[in-house]
């Protein structure tokens, strides 16, 4: 028994030990193959950079002036300039050019040269600063905004909400490509070269030159309401935005809101480019328009806003309000100015006196009367027959 089972265990190891040198065969022969490859690729590698090295001279033997005619004559001013080498051999790696400035102008020329241009260097600068104003031309434009040429290193860009004053988000309709205008350099927080440009300052400056001019000569101008709030409402001026307070509008928030997109005359209160600060009004506008009917013994309408004992203020769209006074009323007498005159009442009276400089403005209806005591039995037949017994005063004077 103990002979067999030792028998058996030696044929087991046998068959292991024969299995394991097959294995090592197959890998062995596996490996050959490989290495076969690699060389076979290597070859063929090596071939074909040779081949190609040897392409390279060819076409390079061609371009010098000792090799054949091709390219020849293009290289004969280069070869005297620079004095190509006639013995190359053709190698790249022995090929060397000489730069020899001297073949080119003489030593006083060169020197000449040199200082023109470091003159040039010195009177020309890319460090532009913010606040600098240059004419640059629009290379390309798209919705961010447009590439411009100004001379510096890398064209400089216009974002889009610097392109004009006008609020709008139509890029092309405000500028295009090849056209050439104005612009500011603005700082920028981005850390690059590129610089950034602004259109719109340069518009915004123009525009508040023309409302200055404005503003010196107390001109009035016609304005364009673009919103209505609770405070008064923004207008726009020479595509400048302005504000109308509530108190200077002359209509109120309603009526107000109806006209947005409309024109209306105004006046400068304050005009102030540094602050980008514009009000105005429209209620001295209309009084200035008002003043223009305010001549002695002229007809004018009005509306009463107050009565006193002493007489009765009237609103004649004046900044301030005209005073009829009791003894003007009537040519009898009037005990009580409500007897005959209430709050809201609209009258017509006569222009006796105009004061400019203090604003008083006095008016009679007395002077109006057909008869004495007309105002206190008819008061509607003295204003139909306003304008005529005005006309007739006004001849008497």
């Amino acid at each position: 028994r103990v002979s067999v089972a030792a028998t058996r265990i030696r044929s087991s190891r046998l068959r292991r030990s024969g299995e394991r040198r097959r294995l090592n065969a197959v890998m062995l022969q596996g490996l050959t193959s490989k290495a076969s490859l690699v060389r076979a690729k290597a070859s063929t590698v090596q071939v074909a950079r040779g081949k190609r090295q040897a392409s390279c001279q060819a076409t390079a033997k061609k371009a010098t002036t000792s090799g054949q005619q091709v390219g020849a004559p293009v290289f004969e001013g280069v070869d005297s300039a620079f004095g190509a080498i006639k013995d190359w051999n053709g190698d790249l790696d022995d090929f060397k050019m000489e730069t020899d400035l001297s073949k080119l102008v003489s030593e006083d020329d060169l020197k000449e040269k040199r200082k023109e241009f470091e003159g040039l260097l010195d009177s020309y600068s890319y460090r532009f600063q913010p606040g600098d104003r240059v004419v640059g031309l629009v290379l390309s434009v798209g919705k961010r905004g447009c590439t411009v040429e100004i001379g510096a290193k890398l064209p400089a860009f216009c974002p889009s909400h610097e392109l004009s004053v006008k609020n709008t988000t139509n890029v092309r309709a405000l500028i295009k490509a090849g056209m050439e205008r104005e612009f500011e350099v603005i700082p920028s927080r981005r850390n690059g070269e590129t610089l950034f440009v602004s259109a719109r300052l340069i518009e915004s400056s123009m525009s508040w030159k023309r409302v200055m001019q404005l503003y010196e000569k107390n001109a009035v101008v016609e304005v364009r309401i673009k919103h209505v709030s609770r405070g008064g409402a923004l207008v726009e001026l020479e595509n400048l935005q302005g504000f109308i307070p509530k108190s200077h509008l002359g209509m109120d928030l309603e009526k107000a809101k109806e006209n947005i997109g409309t024109t209306l005359v105004a006046k400068f209160l304050e005009a102030d480019s540094e602050s980008n600060r514009l009000v105005l009004s429209h209620r001295l506008a209309n009084v200035q328009s008002n003043v223009k009917d305010l001549e002695v013994g002229s007809v004018i309408k009005g509306k009463v806003v107050a009565v006193k004992d002493y007489g009765a203020f009237v609103d004649l769209g004046l900044e301030f309000n005209a005073l009829l006074h009791v003894s003007q009323i009537s040519y009898n007498r009037l005990f009580n100015v409500d007897q005959v005159l209430s709050v809201g009442d609209e009258i017509k009276a006569m222009v006796l006196s105009y004061d400019a400089n203090r604003g008083r403005v006095s008016l009679s209806t007395k002077k109006l009367e057909m008869e004495p005591g007309d105002m206190l039995r008819n008061p509607a037949k003295v204003f139909d027959n306003a304008e005529q017994m005005a006309s007739q005063f006004r001849e008497r004077v």
